[in-house]
C-alpha cells in the first residue's frame, strides 16, 4: 500500500496547496468494470459523474483510498447540467430535479473472501460552487453497510432538489447539490472508497479517453472539463470547507502537477420531473451537441 497525504486548495484554480497534517492515507491500484456497461436498457432519466473511466481494454484503474478518521465525511457535488464523464452529455438541467439512487465504489475487501462490511450514512445537502453545504440535510440514509465493489445506495423516498436550483425562472433549473458520507462504524478508517486514477492508466499504456470518448485531460483542475474538483475530504463536522482534494498516488509534486487530483468514483443517477415544465424542452437538440 502506499502511504500518502491530501491536499487543501486555497481557492478554486490557485493550485496553492498545503498538506494536511492530521491525515494519513492508503491508497492501492485497481481495475474493475463499471457495472453500467452491463446495463442495456437503464431505468432512469440521466446520470451524472465527474470521474474518469478509462476503458483499458474495458476495466479502468482506480485508487482504492482508506485510513480515514472515524466521524469524518468524504464528498461529491454535481451541477445539473454539466457533461457527464461517462456518457458524455448533460441531464436536462430544466427537468431533472429528483435524486434517485447513488452508485458508489468501494474495495474494502476486494479480492478477498471476507467482503468488508463497513457502517456509513449518507447525506443529501443543497451546495455552493466550492461543495460547501447549504442550509440543512435534505436527506439522511440512516445507517447503510457498504461492501466490496459498486454499491447501489437508493434514496427513498426520491430527493426533491427544487431547493437547490440556481435558476427559479421560468422554472427552476440547475440544481446544484451535495451527496456525503459520513463514517459511524466502529473503523471508522474504512471503507476504502474508490476515486479514478490517472498514473496507472498512464503506466499500462491505456488510450487516454473516457469511456464518453473524450480526452481524460490531466492534470485536473489545470487541464479538465470543469473549473474545479468535485470530490474531497470534509473532516469531522465538515471542519474543511471547501473540501480537501485528494492528489493522484502516484503524485509526488505536492501541488498536483503531475497527475493532478482526482475524483470519487460517485454516480448521481437523477429522474426528469415534468410537473414544473412550462413549455416543451429543446435539451434533447442540446444534447445532441454532445454525441
Amino acid at each position: 500500500m502506499k502511504p500518502t497525504t491530501i491536499m487543501a486548495v486555497l481557492g478554486i484554480l490557485s493550485f496553492v496547496v498545503c498538506p494536511a497534517d492530521a491525515l494519513s492515507l492508503e491508497m492501492e491500484s485497481y481495475q474493475i468494470v463499471d457495472y453500467l456497461l452491463q446495463d442495456p436498457e437503464p431505468l432512469y432519466d440521466c446520470y451524472m459523474n465527474y470521474y474518469y473511466y478509462i476503458p483499458c481494454p474495458t476495466a479502468s484503474w482506480f485508487w482504492g483510498v482508506s485510513g480515514w478518521e472515524p466521524g469524518g465525511t468524504v464528498g461529491a457535488f454535481f451541477t445539473v447540467g454539466d457533461i457527464s464523464m461517462f456518457s458524455g452529455w448533460p441531464c436536462d438541467p430544466m427537468l431533472c430535479h429528483q435524486l434517485y439512487y447513488l452508485t458508489v465504489l468501494d474495495f474494502a475487501g476486494y479480492g478477498t473472501s471476507y467482503p468488508g462490511l463497513y457502517t456509513v450514512e449518507f447525506d443529501v445537502y443543497c451546495s455552493d460552487e466550492s461543495g460547501c453545504p447549504v442550509g440543512p440535510s435534505l436527506y439522511n440514509s440512516g445507517a447503510v453497510e457498504t461492501h466490496q465493489g459498486w454499491n447501489f445506495v437508493m434514496t427513498a423516498p426520491f430527493v426533491e432538489l427544487r431547493p437547490c436550483a440556481l435558476e427559479t425562472e421560468p422554472v427552476p433549473s440547475y440544481c446544484r447539490f451535495l451527496v456525503t458520507a459520513t463514517h459511524t462504524g466502529s473503523i471508522g478508517t474504512y471503507p476504502k472508497w474508490g476515486f479514478d486514477n490517472i498514473s496507472s492508466a498512464l503506466a499500462s499504456g491505456c488510450t487516454m479517453l473516457d469511456q464518453s470518448l473524450r480526452p481524460a485531460q490531466y492534470p485536473r483542475p489545470q487541464a479538465s472539463w470543469y473549473s474545479t474538483i468535485h470530490s474531497g475530504y470534509y473532516g469531522v463536522g465538515f471542519e474543511h470547507c471547501p473540501p480537501l482534494w485528494l492528489a493522484d498516488g502516484e503524485d509526488t509534486s505536492g501541488t498536483g502537477e503531475t497527475y493532478g487530483y482526482i475524483e470519487l468514483a460517485w454516480r448521481a443517477i437523477l429522474i426528469q420531473d415534468w410537473s414544473g415544465a412550462t413549455e416543451p424542452t429543446t435539451w434533447g437538440a442540446i444534447k445532441a451537441m454532445y454525441r
